[in-house]
C-alpha cells in the first residue's frame, strides 16, 4: 500500500505541473478546442485537489465530486474532439457521441446514491471517450498530408485519452470485485498508470501547441485557423 500511496502523491504533483505548463504556454490565439483543453485540465486539477482536501478534512466520501466531474470531463473532451475533427465522417461520428452523452447521463444519473461513485456512468463515459480517441486517430490517418504524428497535439491528446479510458474502464468495471481480490494492487496500478499517461500526454500536447505558435512545428489538425 505504501507504493500506491507514493504513486498517488506523485500523481498529484504531476497533475499540478501539467496544469501549470498548460497555463504557461496558453495563448489566446490557440484554436478554440485547445483553449478549452486548458480549462478541462484545470477542472481536473481542482477536482483532484478538492477531493483530497475533502477526504482529509471531513473523513467522508469524496465520490460525489467525481460524480459531478465525470460528466463535465466527458462533455468537454468530446466537444474538443468534435471541434478538432476534419474528415466529415469522423466529425459526424463525434457529433453522434456528443448526442449520446446526455442520454447516458440521464440513464445513469439517478442510479445509486449520489455520495457513492457511479461506476456504470464512469464506465459509459470512459467508453465514449475511448471511441472519440479512436476516431481522432482515424482522422489523422485519413489526412494524407499529415505525416508528423508525433509533432501533432491531437496525436498526443488522442493517445492520452485512449490510455486513460482503457484504465478507467478496467478500474471501474472491476471496482466491487477487485477490493476482495489479490489483484487489487495490479488493477489500481493500471488505473494510476493511465492517470500518469494522460498527464504526460497533456504536457506533450501543450508543448506541441507552443512549438507551433513559434513556427517550429506543423499547424494543428483543426478546422479553425491557427
Amino acid at each position: 500500500m505504501t507504493i500506491l500511496a507514493n504513486l498517488m502523491l506523485g500523481l498529484m504533483y504531476l497533475e499540478f505541473v501539467s496544469f501549470l505548463i498548460g497555463c504557461f504556454v496558453y495563448r489566446r490565439s490557440w484554436p478554440l478546442p485547445y483553449r478549452c483543453l486548458v480549462w478541462v485540465k484545470g477542472l481536473k486539477t481542482v477536482t483532484e485537489a478538492g477531493s483530497m482536501i475533502w477526504l482529509v478534512t471531513t473523513a467522508t466520501s469524496n465520490h460525489w465530486m467525481y460524480n459531478l466531474y465525470y460528466p463535465l470531463q466527458c462533455a468537454g473532451l468530446l466537444f474538443i474532439f468534435y471541434k478538432c475533427s476534419i474528415h466529415p465522417m469522423v466529425k459526424r461520428f463525434n457529433a453522434w457521441l456528443l448526442g449520446v452523452m446526455p442520454v447516458v447521463l440521464c440513464v445513469f444519473w439517478w442510479k445509486g446514491s449520489f455520495y457513492e461513485l457511479n461506476l456504470l456512468a464512469a464506465v459509459a463515459f470512459a467508453f465514449l471517450l475511448l471511441l472519440a480517441s479512436c476516431g481522432a486517430f482515424v482522422d489523422q490517418l485519413l489526412e494524407h498530408g499529415n505525416t508528423h504524428f508525433f509533432r501533432q497535439p491531437l496525436f498526443w491528446l488522442s493517445a492520452a485519452i485512449m490510455s486513460y479510458s482503457v484504465g478507467s474502464i478496467i478500474y471501474c468495471a472491476t471496482w466491487e470485485y477487485s477490493k476482495k481480490m489479490i489483484m487489487y494492487f495490479s488493477i489500481a496500478a493500471i488505473f494510476l498508470s493511465a492517470e500518469y499517461l494522460i498527464n504526460i500526454g497533456m504536457i506533450a500536447c501543450f508543448i506541441c501547441l507552443r512549438l507551433q505558435r513559434t513556427g517550429r512545428g506543423p499547424s494543428p489538425a483543426t478546422e479553425e485557423p491557427a
